[in-house]
């Protein structure tokens, strides 16, 4: 058929139409190997692409871990600075206690640092504890607040009532409140300052529940301390 079609045309005409052809057909060849090679390197650029990505996510997660480490830090920093008078030293926790202990943690900081007995300990979120007693000239133990045994002259921010912290079945409470207080959830609680042990204006925390028994002359206030207990990395001693 194709030659029935080829001899219908005059000579020059069919020259032309099969140099039109072989370049139709030349063109598709070379269309399809660029095609071909687009995607071998595409491929390739996929794996590069791919060992980039899961470089990329460790460092990210290497990073994240450093800033939270930073973060930290720097708010450390911040609270010193904004209490530079009152702060004797910094501390790493290196140890939490059990048994008859578990309400404490062991600092690496003692007497070689100028660390007394009572002093207050706290992080950039607030009061933690005091200084119970030092092993060794390095080291110190730390009564957190949510021992029994230690109670704390506090003060609510916003109204100057005034109490006494202390933990109580498990939970923080504010001690020796009227009923008639000027006490509402939410209000931040500070330490006092009476008694001597605790400077004034440190954050305890803050009021999450109110009750008033009518057979009672005080009302029970709950505090949810503001520094964690259970995350304690870094502390700071005040003077």
């Amino acid at each position: 058929m194709a030659g029935a079609l080829l001899s219908g045309l005059p000579r020059p005409e069919t020259a032309r139409y099969i140099h039109d052809l072989f370049a139709r057909v030349n063109g598709v060849f070379l269309n399809t190997f660029d095609w071909a090679f687009e995607l071998d390197d595409l491929h390739r650029e996929n794996i590069v692409l791919r060992r980039q990505v899961a470089e990329l996510s460790l460092q990210v997660s290497q990073l994240q871990e450093s800033y939270r480490q930073n973060e930290r830090l720097r708010q450390l920093l911040n609270f010193e600075q904004q209490r530079r008078a009152e702060v004797l030293t910094g501390a790493e926790v290196i140890a939490r206690g059990d048994g008859r202990l578990q309400f404490t943690v062991t600092i690496l900081a003692g007497s070689s640092e100028g660390l007394e007995k009572n002093q207050a300990v706290a992080t950039a979120d607030g009061l933690i504890g005091r200084i119970d007693h030092m092993p060794g000239p390095r080291t110190a133990v730390v009564s957190l607040l949510n021992d029994p045994a230690n109670a704390v002259a506090a003060v609510v921010e916003r109204s100057r009532e005034m109490g006494i912290f202390q933990f109580v079945e498990g939970e923080g409470r504010l001690l020796y409140v009227l009923q008639t207080a000027d006490i509402e959830v939410g209000d931040v609680v500070l330490t006092s300052g009476l008694g001597g042990v605790y400077p004034a204006g440190l954050v305890i925390g803050r009021i999450v529940a109110t009750r008033n028994d009518p057979e009672e002359v005080t009302m029970s206030v709950t505090v949810q301390l503001s520094a964690s207990l259970d995350r304690l990395e870094e502390v700071f001693i005040l003077r």
